[in-house]
């Protein structure tokens, strides 16, 4: 593979990575921006104060960082806001510790900006893949699902998140990400940008989102599924949200049958909580709607 080298007129990059404990993946991370032309980015890495080898890998790969924390912090969404914080470059991106992006994106994405003056949300095609890399889903987004009409019905067409590179003007604009957001803090910066910025598609494959036992979205699948249920009413789409919740009713469902078919106490008791987090989040959404319309809010 030759690493295709980007012109020093270029606008850089800022690439933040926020970590914790993810020895398993981040080798197979670092060496995939070592694909591409660092040449003009800088790489800053936030670290939760990592217990496991995690360490002794930043140690190795110390020479690519321009910033390298080890510290506590507040979770995911804080590390993110603390590392773009210190980011200088007018691209910005951040890649999650377990994620790849491809050969030479770099130097495309660079010179795309340079290219169209005025793009602020650069949205390239991914794979989502099994921990060995092997495809799950290839998504090949359009101009037309960029857009926030198509984008708000995030839980069916959402975007892939280590394959989408912003200004700082929508950063400035739409962020930072909301702490309390653990899930889809991406979902609600995006949702977010596409309200205020036109999203310009770039027709290649730019990024691996990697989909493994250890991921929290898959892990923590019916509070993720929560949390973007109310980050989509939270921005106006109420069906939308509706729709998401019904996923989460769905669920429930096959829950509820195979713990009833099971009959023990123990599946009993975990159906309740379930049944308990589902009653919740139905008299929050219910909540949320009943104070757009007191807001005057078009609920479409």
């Amino acid at each position: 593979m030759k690493i295709v080298r980007a012109d020093q007129s270029l606008p850089g990059i800022s690439v933040v990575i926020p970590i914790f404990n993810a020895g398993k993946f981040l080798e197979k991370t670092l060496r995939s921006l070592l694909c591409n032309d660092l040449t003009g980015c800088e790489i800053i890495v936030m670290d939760g104060g990592s217990t496991d080898g995690t360490p002794q890998i930043l140690e190795h790969y110390k020479h690519m960082f321009s910033v390298c924390v080890s510290e506590r912090d507040d979770g995911q969404s804080d590390a993110i806001n603390r590392g773009f914080a210190r980011a200088t470059q007018p691209i910005l991106y951040w890649l999650n510790g377990d994620d790849l992006v491809l050969p030479n994106v770099f130097t495309a994405v660079r010179k795309y900006y340079a290219d169209q003056p005025g793009v602020n949300v650069l949205v390239g095609n991914a794979f989502m893949t099994e921990l060995d890399l092997t495809p799950i889903r290839h998504f090949v987004f359009s101009p037309e699902k960029l857009r926030f009409e198509s984008l708000i019905d995030y839980a069916s067409n959402h975007l892939i998140q280590p394959s989408v590179f912003f200004s700082r003007e929508a950063w400035e604009k739409s962020g930072p990400v909301k702490k309390e957001l653990h899930y889809a803090m991406d979902a609600d910066l995006f949702i977010d940008m596409s309200k205020n910025f036109s999203f310009h598609h770039f027709a290649s494959d730019l990024a691996y989102s990697v989909y493994h036992e250890e991921c929290k979205t898959r892990g923590k699948r019916a509070e993720s599924i929560t949390e973007l249920a109310l980050i989509q009413a939270r921005h106006g789409g109420f069906q939308q949200a509706k729709k998401t919740l019904d996923i989460l009713v769905g669920l429930y469902h096959q829950v509820e049958t195979s713990l009833q078919s099971s009959g023990s106490d123990e599946m009993c008791r975990k159906c309740s909580v379930l049944e308990g987090k589902l009653s919740a989040l139905t008299a929050e959404y219910n909540q949320n709607v009943e104070l757009a319309l007191l807001a005057d809010i078009e609920i479409k």
